[in-house]
């Protein structure tokens, strides 16, 4: 059964998280106006790429350039083919889908997923994603990103994150929506807020020295 829809309704980021937690098989093709990217995939992995325009089918991008074209889409329909046959094609692209969101992002003037994650708050609490099973999504990260990456495993919020940081509000935001949309980290649900809040209070009461008639 093939996965049909539109950028608008899955973003080419959360289709690339399915893939990848498939893990999956088969040829991604995007149709935006005269243009056409085809991407094919092998058990999550992005093997190769290509955009062609026209009735001529000119091409325009291929490989790494090719997937990055295609992050820049706002507004496409796409279809997924389950195809086995895509195991002997040869690995084209360079990177891994990590790299190429984040290198994406990078290039553009605005963060292409930035309104999926902009209820992003002062008061808004992080935490660490699962990490993911394949090695191949490892990726590199600045020191900023590892710095913020590393207070979104104590449960903090941005606003403390910014202060023991000492990195602007702007940046701090846009670097939590890059490390959101690569998942590594995920806005802390209420319920681990609350149990983050009950343990720094135990600890806290843990450590209160003795009133001096009890010592």
């Amino acid at each position: 059964m093939a996965l049909e829809g539109s950028l608008q309704d899955m973003s080419l980021v959360d289709l690339f998280q399915v893939f990848r937690m498939g893990p999956k098989s088969g040829m991604l093709i995007l149709q935006h106006e005269d243009k056409r990217g085809v991407i094919y995939v092998h058990e999550g992995r992005l093997l190769d790429a290509f955009v062609v325009q026209g009735v001529a089918r000119t091409v325009i991008a291929t490989r790494d350039e090719a997937v990055l074209s295609l992050l820049a889409w706002h507004e496409a329909c796409f279809v997924f083919r389950h195809d086995l046959s895509v195991v002997g094609r040869p690995t084209r692209i360079e990177h891994d889908a990590e790299w190429l969101v984040l290198e994406s992002m990078r290039r553009s003037t605005r963060t292409p997923v930035a309104s999926t994650y902009q209820n992003l708050t002062i008061e808004t609490r992080l935490q660490l994603s699962p990490l993911p099973n394949s090695a191949e999504s490892s990726v590199s990260l600045d020191v900023d990103q590892w710095r913020i990456l590393s207070h979104a495993a104590n449960n903090e919020d941005l606003q403390t994150i910014c202060a023991a940081t000492n990195i602007d509000k702007e940046r701090t935001f846009r670097i939590v929506n890059e490390l959101l949309a690569i998942g590594l980290v995920e806005i802390a649900p209420l319920a681990s807020v609350v149990l983050r809040v009950r343990q720094l209070h135990h600890q806290r009461c843990l450590w209160q020295p003795l009133p001096s008639r009890l010592q």
